[in-house]
């Protein structure tokens, strides 16, 4: 398990799901995901399952975020699309209830996630994508390190709307400096 000051990532458990179905399918939180679509229970557990042989085979790392005193689970986070050739990967996380939002778990997981990505396993660049009406994931982003580099151009459709992806990353030489910095 990997903590961080409010949060604890470890590894997905098929008791996590009743707690995973709970928030999963809300609107309010899927319009962050790139679908609107709701995922079945079978569906969920599939993907836990999935997570451990990508985990085994080294393709991705998927991690249960939890409060790290109440041990609520919180979201998911995780390092995927990996490339060996060019020692990247993609970030991805969520913080699932609403009711857990702008309180620092996101920011605490991000911090955590790169530690995990830069520290343990060796990348050089991580990069994410991200909705453009997320702005508070983007301050997240920017405050964890991440930098602009693009836009996918009207690549998500809600609601009647088509709105842009961010594409952004952070090197290697940024984490370091991030945390000679105290950041």
């Amino acid at each position: 398990m990997f903590e961080g000051e409010k949060v604890r990532l470890r590894s997905w458990e098929l008791t996590d799901l009743d707690d995973l179905m709970r928030d999963w399918n809300n609107l309010k939180l899927r319009q962050y995901l790139h679908s609107p679509i709701p995922y079945s229970r079978e569906e969920e557990e599939q993907w836990i399952r999935r997570s451990w042989e990508e985990r085994q085979r080294g393709v991705s790392y998927n991690f249960a975020i939890e409060h790290k005193e109440t041990k609520e689970l919180l979201g998911s986070g995780g390092l995927f699309g990996i490339s060996k050739i060019n020692n990247s990967t993609e970030l991805g996380i969520a913080i699932y209830a609403e009711k857990n939002w702008g309180k620092g778990f996101g920011t605490d997981a991000m911090k955590v996630l790169l530690k995990i990505g830069f520290d343990y396993l060796n990348f050089y660049r991580i990069q994410l994508r991200v909705i453009e009406f997320n702005e508070r994931a983007i301050k997240t982003y920017i405050k964890v390190g991440f930098t602009e580099v693009g836009r996918l151009r009207k690549s998500q459709f809600w609601e009647g709307k088509y709105y842009d992806h961010i594409m952004m990353d952070i090197l290697r030489d940024d984490w370091i400096k991030n945390k000679r910095n105290g950041e």
